[in-house]
C-alpha cells in the first residue's frame, strides 16, 4: 500500500476545519495518539528516510484502545511525504514494544497528538494538535500501484487549493523530526 500524504502547518484551524466541511468532508472520530518510534545501530531509520513506530491508539469517543505497528518506507517524490506503508494491529503494544527493544531497537521522544478524522470518498484529512508543535492538517490517500500516486497527488493539491493552501506552504519533515530539531535549539 502506498500512502500519498501532505502535511500542512496550520495557523487557522476553525478555518481549515470549516473549509473542509464545505468541501463535503464528514467529520469521524476524535483520537489521542502516541507514537513511539524506533532506531537501532544495525539500521539508521531516519538515516534511511525510514520509520518504524508502535503507535497507541485512544478513540475518544467510544474510549477503545488499539495499537499498531508500522513501517513506512522512505518517501517516493520530493513533493509530498508519499511512501510505501505497512500497519498491522496489534493485541499489545507494550509487548511489541518489549520484542523491538529486546531485538537491540532503541526508543525515540514519543510523539503524541490529538487528531480529529475527517472524510470524503477515498480521501482522509486529519487535524492534528501536536504536543510541543502546533496544529497541522494531513491529506492523504491511500493507492495499491505507484502509477495511482500522481492522480492522487492531483486530487491532494486541489483540495489544498479549495482551502485557500498551495503545496509551497506545506512541509515534508515528520512530527518526530521537527521535535527533535526544536529539542536541539
Amino acid at each position: 500500500m502506498i500512502e500519498v500524504e501532505v502535511k500542512l502547518p496550520v495557523f487557522r484551524r476553525p478555518a481549515i476545519e470549516q473549509g473542509l466541511r464545505r468541501l463535503g468532508f464528514i467529520p469521524g472520530h476524535l483520537i489521542k495518539e502516541s507514537d513511539t518510534y524506533f532506531t537501532s545501530d544495525f539500521h539508521d531509520f531516519m538515516g534511511t528516510d525510514e520509520a518504524l513506530r508502535i503507535r497507541e491508539s485512544e478513540n475518544l469517543s467510544n474510549t477503545r484502545a488499539v495499537s499498531f505497528l508500522t513501517y513506512k518506507g522512505p518517501k517516493l517524490d520530493s513533493v509530498s511525504n508519499t511512501r510505501k506503508e505497512l500497519e498491522t494491529e496489534v493485541a499489545d503494544g507494550g509487548v511489541c514494544r518489549n520484542i523491538l527493544l529486546s531485538l537491540g531497537y532503541r526508543e525515540l521522544a514519543p510523539v503524541r497528538k490529538l487528531r480529529q478524522y475527517y472524510h470524503l470518498e477515498n480521501i482522509t484529512a486529519c487535524v492534528d494538535q501536536v504536543e510541543g508543535l502546533g496544529s497541522f492538517l494531513e491529506l492523504e490517500m491511500l493507492v495499491e500501484q505507484e502509477s495511482e500516486r500522481p492522480d492522487a497527488l492531483k486530487k491532494i493539491e486541489a483540495i489544498l487549493h479549495d482551502l485557500d493552501c498551495r503545496m509551497e506552504d506545506t512541509t515534508r519533515y515528520s512530527y518526530l523530526f521537527m521535535l527533535q530539531k526544536q529539542q536541539e535549539k
